[in-house]
C-alpha cells in the first residue's frame, strides 16, 4: 500500500510494520499508537543523507516537541541524531536518555530562568534566544552561575509560507527578535562577559509545502550575518535553518475544491505536498553554500521524521443515522455517523488546527471504501467532529463499517502523544513500537482511573 511496505494488508486485514493492527486491537485496549523503528531510521537517514551529501557541515537536531516518548527518543540518537529542546522537561528528557550537553539546543518563547539555569549548567550547544530580554535573563543567570552561556539570537526573518496560520512562525508573530533589531541582540551578547554569541536561529513555521520559503528565509538570515559580523567580537559558527519540512497527509485536492490552492492571496492545500528531503536540501543548501559554506547548517526537522512513524488505532463504539433538514426543518436526505472511542483528547490536531488524518478500517482493508460517513470523537463537546475527504464532511468507509470496527488514522507519530489529555476524565492511551517479528513492545502504558486522580487534592474532606 505504500512504497517502502510499511503498510500492507494480510488476509484482508491491514498491517502496519508488520503488525495486523485489527487481531492487536482484538487482545489490546483501544485507543492505541503504533509506532515503526524502521521508519523512524529511514527518515533519520534520508534527512542526513540528503543535507550531508550537499553540505557535509550539516548537523540535525530533531525538535522533540513532535515525539518526546522515551523510546523514541533514544532511536533518534541511535540514527545518528542530535536533538533541540523547548522546555525544561524536554531537556530533562533528552538528558536522561544519553544527548550530549553539545547534542543539544535550547529553543522556547518563554524560558524561565530555571530552564535557563537548568541549559546553561548543563553546558548545552546553545540558546535559542528569542528577545532582547531574554539575552538579558541569559546573561543574569550565567554570571549567577560564573558559566558563560553559548547563544543563538532567533531573528523573525518575516517570510510568509502559506501553511495553517497557527503554524507560522516567522511572519511577524510571536517568535523572534525584530530584524531590525537583530545587530542590537548580536552586539549585546558580544559586550557581555558571560554570553558567546555562536550563530543566529530561523524557524519559518511547519508542515512548509514549498521551497521557497526557505530560500527567502535562508537569504535574509545570511544578509543579517554579513551585518551582524561586522560587530567586533562576532564571528558566528552556524546558521540554524529550523526545520518544517511538508508530510503528506492526503492526495492533492483538484483545481476548485476548497482549500486547493487558488487565486492569488488564497491559502494552498497544505495537508498535500509532492516535495522530498532533496528538494528542501537543494533550496536551503544551495543557497548557503554559494554564499557561506563555512557555516555551518543546523536543522530541527520534527514533524517530518516522526508523522510517518506512527498511526493511531481507535474502536467505532456507536453507529446511529440522523435525518438532514433544511432551514424550515424539512428533511433533505439523511447522514450515517460512527462514533469512535478517540476524540481530541487523544489526537488534539484534529480540532486544535482542524488537522486532517487518512483513516482506513483495519479489518475491511480489502473491500471499497464506497459509503460515506461523518465520524466523530467520543468525547462531549459538538466540535469532535474529524474533517472529511476532499471538500465534503464525511470520511469513505466500506458500507458494513459499524460497532466493533477497528479505524485506524495514518501519518499520527508526530504531535500526537505530546497533545493528549484527560478531558472527560479519559485515561491517555498506550502506545507500542513494532518489533521485527511481527509483534508489539510497549513505549508508553495505558494511564489508569487512579491516574486521572493522581495530582487531585481533597483538603477537608480527608484522604
Amino acid at each position: 500500500m505504500d512504497s517502502d511496505g510499511l503498510l500492507t494488508v494480510r488476509d484482508g486485514h491491514l498491517c502496519f510494520d508488520g503488525v495486523d493492527l485489527a487481531a492487536a486491537a482484538g487482545r489490546l485496549e483501544t485507543p492505541f499508537y503504533v509506532y515503526s523503528e524502521r521508519r523512524l531510521r529511514a527518515n533519520a537517514a534520508a534527512l542526513l543523507d540528503g543535507f550531508g551529501a550537499r553540505h557535509p557541515a550539516t548537523e540535525i537536531f530533531f525538535a522533540s516537541k513532535a515525539c518526546s516518548n522515551l523510546w523514541f527518543l533514544h532511536v533518534v540518537r541511535d540514527a545518528g541524531l542530535s536533538v533541540e529542546v523547548n522546555s525544561g522537561g524536554e531537556l530533562a528528557k533528552a538528558l536522561r536518555v544519553g544527548f550530549a550537553p553539545r547534542q543539544i539546543v535550547f529553543n522556547g518563547v518563554a524560558k524561565t530562568e530555571v530552564e535557563i539555569a537548568a541549559a546553561v549548567d548543563a553546558g548545552v550547544r546553545a540558546i535559542l534566544a528569542d528577545s532582547l530580554f531574554e539575552l538579558e535573563r541569559v546573561a543574569l543567570v550565567a554570571a549567577r552561575l560564573e558559566k558563560a552561556a553559548a547563544v543563538a539570537p532567533r531573528v523573525d526573518v518575516h517570510v510568509p509560507t502559506l501553511t495553517h496560520p497557527g503554524l507560522e512562525t516567522a511572519h511577524g508573530g510571536k517568535a523572534g527578535i525584530d530584524r531590525d533589531d537583530a545587530v542590537t541582540a548580536f552586539r549585546r551578547a558580544a559586550d557581555d562577559p558571560w554570553l558567546v554569541p555562536v550563530g543566529l536561529h530561523l524557524h519559518v513555521g511547519s508542515q512548509i509545502t514549498s521551497v521557497e520559503p526557505y530560500r527567502q528565509a535562508v537569504e535574509t538570515a545570511l544578509d543579517i550575518v554579513d551585518e551582524v559580523e561586522r560587530v567586533p567580537g562576532v564571528r558566528l559558527e552556524f546558521l540554524d535553518a529550523g526545520g518544517g519540512f511538508a508530510v503528506p497527509y492526503r492526495e492533492p485536492l483538484a483545481a476548485g475544491v476548497a482549500g486547493a490552492a487558488g487565486p492569488e492571496g488564497a491559502r494552498p492545500d497544505y495537508f498535500s505536498s509532492a516535495l522530498a528531503v532533496d528538494d528542501y536540501a537543494a533550496a536551503i543548501c544551495g543557497v548557503l553554500v554559494s554564499r557561506r559554506p563555512d557555516l555551518t547548517l543546523f536543522l530541527e526537522p520534527g514533524r517530518s521524521l516522526a508523522t510517518t512513524c506512527g498511526v493511531l488505532v481507535t474502536r467505532v463504539e456507536n453507529a446511529k443515522t440522523k435525518k438532514r433538514r433544511g432551514a424550515g426543518g424539512e428533511v433533505t436526505g439523511a447522514e450515517d455517523w460512527l462514533t469512535i472511542d478517540a476524540g481530541f483528547n487523544t489526537l488534539l490536531e484534529h480540532t486544535n488546527y482542524a488537522w486532517y488524518f487518512r483513516t482506513l478500517v483495519a479489518g475491511r482493508a480489502g473491500e471499497p471504501a464506497d459509503r460515506p460517513f461523518r465520524l466523530a470523537g467520543p468525547l462531549c463537546d459538538g466540535g469532535d467532529v474529524f474533517a472529511g475527504d476532499g471538500d465534503t464532511p464525511y470520511r469513505r468507509f466500506p458500507a458494513g463499517t459499524g460497532v466493533g470496527d477497528i479505524v485506524v488514522f495514518l501519518e499520527a507519530g508526530g504531535y500526537t502523544l505530546e497533545m493528549m489529555n484527560q478531558y472527560n476524565a479519559r485515561p491517555r492511551a498506550a502506545a507500542y513500537a513494532a518489533t521485527r517479528d511481527g509483534g508489539l513492545a510497549q513505549i508508553r502504558r495505558r494511564e489508569s482511573d487512579a491516574d486521572l486522580a493522581a495530582f487531585d487534592l481533597t483538603p477537608g474532606f480527608g484522604v
